[in-house]
């Protein structure tokens, strides 16, 4: 009877179907009590402590007060509220990039110190923030190759307004390389197939010396010659002028 109303109870949470506060008490007591039906407790955890915020700001002893909360329950409960807590504090701290010199102090702080080539692809939400950090490098200590195939995966999955890029030179030169120009047209490509915008590719040599393919103008020559239309048009001009020969 328990696995049957807890899979209902999990259907609603995961469509957050009307969802009370009492209800997702409950549920998550399912992981602390996972024998034992969890209804009367939340109930009688958000009566004594007035909300769901109340329970969570409640220490051990208080908790440990309410009928069917033993110490374990109260810790689970201490633990979740203590993560919840941490999360608020941390999410303040996220990055929100909305101009180049923003981003550029951003790429310092992840660039400097590197043994390795790395390279970092930062996902973006529509107002400038962070919502993921891909970050890839190799065993050889100047090389970094990335798959095209694990990018498009990201990008489907965490369905970004834009992407900004930023990898590493270990020779002291930042000018991009051959290879460098064709990574971003192979991103810009990626990009355009998925409706996303491609704002930046920098290079990081020293603190003083980055290159930005924003910056040079460069990544707009690169936005048009590989836009997905335009690859497109291409190949159909390219297969026109075949068929008149």
């Amino acid at each position: 009877m328990h696995e049957g109303y807890r899979k209902r109870m999990y259907e609603k949470l995961k469509t957050d179907a009307g969802i009370c506060d009492h209800e997702l008490l409950e549920i998550l007591l399912y992981n602390a009590l996972p024998r034992k039906n969890t209804n009367p407790i939340a109930h009688k955890l958000i009566e004594a402590f007035g909300s769901l915020a109340g329970v969570f700001e409640a220490d051990v002893e208080q908790l440990t007060e309410i009928d069917g909360v033993g110490e374990n329950v109260a810790l689970f409960i201490k633990c979740v509220a203590e993560c919840n807590r941490r999360t608020k504090t941390q999410s303040a701290g996220v990055a929100v990039l909305k101009n180049y010199d923003e981003f550029k102090k951003f790429v310092v702080a992840r660039m400097r110190g590197n043994s390795k080539e790395v390279l970092e692809i930062y996902f973006l939400t529509k107002g400038g923030k962070v919502k993921r950090v891909s970050s890839f490098t190799d065993e050889e200590r100047g090389k970094v190759e990335v798959d095209s195939n694990k990018i498009t995966a990201i990008i489907a999955k965490e369905k970004p307004y834009g992407l900004l890029v930023a990898h590493n030179h270990l020779s002291g030169n930042a000018a991009p390389s051959v290879s460098d120009d064709r990574f971003t047209g192979e991103l810009q490509l990626m990009c355009s197939m998925n409706n996303v915008v491609l704002y930046d590719h920098c290079i990081y040599a020293s603190d003083n010396n980055i290159y930005s393919y924003f910056e040079s103008g460069k990544i707009e020559a690169i936005r048009e010659e590989f836009s997905f239309k335009r690859v497109i048009d291409r190949q159909i001009e390219a297969a026109t002028d075949q068929n008149k020969k």
